[in-house]
């Protein structure tokens, strides 16, 4: 017991020699506080240059995702129209390349998504985020083995949300 009083009476005596530290070393100030408004207007000014660089970094990064995943969709989803083309949609070749274009298309819906980050202004996000959703509908309308209208429906509302996403990027 004798260990757990010595304990005890040691904290309390550091404790009271921290107060006592700290009471010694305070010391006010008197004046009021002001606003250096050179400092601020060249603080704000570049906080907003940073922002700006900030988003402008983010929309040249989602329009570069988009024009990559684009060229490597329409790259696997042409392989597979191609083999059924040339075997008929049931040759075991034309199912292995629609199975190709259905996770490439997944894949490159998501690798937009992540992409669109709230520094990416609207004007830019919302064609992109249409982009991906035609894209999966379009992956997931060819992973159903869908007829072919059905299908082309599908890839028309790809094309025409495409054109306008890459439409939206340019310049970007």
């Amino acid at each position: 017991m004798r260990r757990l009083e010595r304990t005890g009476v040691a904290m309390a005596m550091a404790a009271a020699v921290g107060v006592i530290t700290i009471g010694a070393c305070s010391k006010q100030v008197s004046g009021t506080a002001e606003v250096n408004q050179t400092d601020l207007a060249a603080y704000s000014t570049e906080i907003s240059a940073s922002r700006a660089a900030a988003a402008q970094r983010a929309v040249g990064g989602a329009c570069t995702a988009l024009r990559t995943a684009n060229t490597s969709s329409v790259r696997a989803f042409n392989d597979y129209i191609n083999a059924s083309n040339d075997r008929g949609r049931n040759d075991p070749d034309a199912n292995a390349k629609a199975d190709v274009a259905v996770t490439t298309l997944h894949d490159n819906a998501h690798n937009v998504e992540v992409t669109v980050t709230n520094e990416v202004s609207t004007d830019i996000a919302t064609p992109l985020r249409a982009y991906r959703d035609d894209t999966n509908g379009l992956a997931d309308t060819l992973a159903q083995r869908a007829p072919t209208d059905t299908l082309n429906t599908a890839i028309d509302k790809f094309n025409a949300t495409k054109d306008v996403a890459l439409a939206a990027c340019q310049g970007h």
